[in-house]
């Protein structure tokens, strides 16, 4: 019971953190090459990273702190 619970919590924080990547994404594409190709390697960057606990929102944290205009 108790590994059940802990892998809907995991499971919870990643789809939290997925969405947390899109917007990391989209940050960085724009801080350095702003096009598709850019973005979409982004996603996968950081959607690989949404799968470790508190990695994902780290980094979107950490890209909340720069101003990449």
């Amino acid at each position: 019971m108790f590994v059940g619970i802990l892998a809907l919590a995991w499971y919870i924080i990643v789809i939290v953190q997925e969405f947390l990547s899109f917007g990391t994404a989209y940050r960085k594409t724009k801080a350095n090459g702003d096009n598709g190709v850019s973005l979409y390697g982004w996603f996968i960057v950081y959607g690989l990273a949404a799968l470790v606990p508190y990695l994902g929102f780290h980094l979107w944290k950490k890209s909340q702190e720069y101003d990449f205009k």
